[in-house]
């Protein structure tokens, strides 16, 4: 509560100056996240707010993203805005005892994350968009193009909070579609070579979560998967070789994030605002890969192709 105070007291200072300065921290380089950092910038020029900003990404290091947040706090920047499970909980951290709101990008499960409260889905000076993957849809999509699958493996980082959060919720899921799931633990881009060399002879398919240490080294998977379909959580992916997957819409949750972070700045009550769940869903078929696969693609399946 005290927090909040503050965050009120700490933004009408801000915008009685110049232009407030904005801070955006994303765990790694890759095209999903791009394409969230572009709709973050977008939503907050469409929002109508100048803004000085400045970005780092930490190349996939926790030790890096807690820096690149501590800095951040040093700075006093009027805002900071997270993307990605790991970025937001290093933001969090470093900010407990400043006035400086976050609001976050590309979180699964901001709960599981210990960002937010599990019943108001509000946070002490946080809030932010979730991308909670559609796993149901998902799961369905994957039967419909591989009827006869029974075994999917899931690689996945086991230190990302948001992926061990995917895993469990997938298989659930699967468990009910009589599909068995298999978890691959890759705690480092490294680790990949190893398991995307074997992982073919295992399961049937393979499903990558939305998991920045895997996405970050998805050509690593791409080369040595050749046999099997790869089903992402991100269109992104799907644009990089991936078969396919039903996944919110990176872009525009990046703009729906800078929306509400230019309400923030604006003076709504931080404390107040719940944690949003992106409803853009996004189905895409990678059709080069499903040629090569020998995957047809039903007619009647509503999807955005590439490749075809």
């Amino acid at each position: 509560m005290l927090k909040s105070i503050f965050v009120i007291c700490a933004l009408s200072l801000s915008l009685s100056h110049s232009k407030p300065v904005i801070a955006i921290t994303k765990i790694a380089p890759h095209p999903s996240l791009d394409a969230i950092e572009q709709g973050v910038r977008d939503g907050l020029k469409n929002s109508g707010i100048e803004a000085d900003i400045i970005a780092d990404n930490a190349q996939g290091n926790i030790t890096t993203a807690t820096q690149i947040a501590k800095k951040y706090v040093g700075k006093k920047v009027d805002l900071i805005i997270p993307i990605t499970t790991p970025s937001a909980q290093t933001a969090y951290q470093a900010a407990k005892t400043s006035s400086i709101p976050i609001v976050f990008a590309g979180v699964s499960d901001p709960v599981a994350a210990k960002l937010v409260d599990a019943q108001t889905k509000k946070g002490d000076g946080i809030t932010g968009v979730s991308d909670l993957s559609p796993i149901k849809e998902q799961v369905d999509l994957i039967k419909t193009l591989q009827p006869t699958a029974k075994t999917i493996g899931v690689i996945y980082n086991p230190s990302e909070a948001n992926s061990v959060s995917l895993l469990s919720l997938f298989t659930v899921e699967a468990k009910q579609q009589n599909i068995d799931v298999k978890g691959f633990a890759c705690p480092s881009v490294t680790d990949l070579i190893m398991v995307s060399k074997s992982i073919s002879e295992k399961v049937d398919a393979v499903y990558i979560p939305n998991d920045n240490t895997v996405i970050s080294g998805l050509d690593i998977v791409l080369k040595n998967v050749k046999e099997i379909p790869i089903y992402a959580a991100d269109p992104e992916s799907v644009d990089r070789g991936c078969l396919a997957c039903v996944a919110m819409g990176q872009y525009d949750m990046g703009v729906k994030t800078g929306e509400l972070a230019a309400l923030v700045l604006k003076g709504k009550v931080i404390s107040e605002i719940p944690v949003v769940q992106t409803t853009d869903v996004v189905k895409k078929i990678n059709q080069s890969t499903a040629d090569r696969l020998g995957i047809e693609i039903p007619k009647d399946l509503k999807s955005k192709r590439i490749g075809a």
